[in-house]
């Protein structure tokens, strides 16, 4: 099994999943793990938010079902 190591920004990361960059910054800023939307790993290299396609993968399947 291979790990994608893409970095994404929020916006693009926001568009592939469907959701407000707004709400993938929540993530960010969230710790705690029953809150909406729930923690989402990112760095922060250069000043700017970056996450790693496979978090965000894994973020997603943590989404509670609607």
């Amino acid at each position: 099994m291979t790990t994608d190591k893409r970095l994404l920004t929020i916006e693009e990361a926001a568009a592939s999943v469907g959701y407000h960059p707004s709400t993938l910054r929540r993530a960010i800023h969230t710790t705690d793990p029953n809150s909406f939307p729930p923690p989402l790993k990112a760095k922060k290299p250069g000043g700017t938010y970056r996450i790693r396609a496979a978090d965000l993968d894994a973020w997603v399947d943590a989404l509670p079902d609607a």
